[in-house]
């Protein structure tokens, strides 16, 4: 997923960055704007509080630049895997379990085994989520003005 932004800092480690609001395209339209965002005189909307993106190797960015960002996809595929997978496979995991183990078990105690079984799988990956904090920063792909 690519967003603009607007470039609020620069550090040796890190840039900060602001996020252009959904609407800002046609904002700056209805303002007389043609050229870059700070070019129409009405300004640029922000949204959020600001954020961290790498420093790029390859592209010069001076404060006020207008940027896009994208998130790092070393590790999308990956943790949409993890996310959706695992905790699926949990659930049918202890779906089959309950139903090897307790042969006379009904479908509604299976049900409730493979719910348990997916509220385990989502419960620790939140645990483990919130303890390991990415290292990875988003990245400016581009320089728009």
């Amino acid at each position: 997923m690519k967003r603009k932004a607007i470039v609020a800092g620069i550090n040796e480690s890190w840039i900060d960055l602001l996020s252009l609001d959904e609407t800002e395209r046609a904002y700056e339209e209805s303002c007389g704007g043609g050229g870059s965002c700070g070019s129409s005189g009405c300004g640029c909307r922000v949204s959020g509080r600001p954020f961290r993106a790498a420093v790029p190797s390859s592209l010069q960015v001076h404060t006020g630049d207008t940027v896009e960002v994208a998130a790092p996809a070393s590790g999308a595929l990956l943790a949409l895997l993890v996310i959706l997978v695992l905790p699926a496979a949990a659930g049918t995991a202890f779906w089959h379990l309950s139903g090897t183990l307790f042969p006379a078990a009904s479908d509604s105690f299976r049900a409730l085994s493979a719910a348990l079984g997916l509220a385990a799988a989502a419960g620790i990956l939140a645990a483990i989520g919130s303890r390991r904090k990415s290292k990875k920063l988003p990245e400016i792909v581009a320089v728009l003005s």
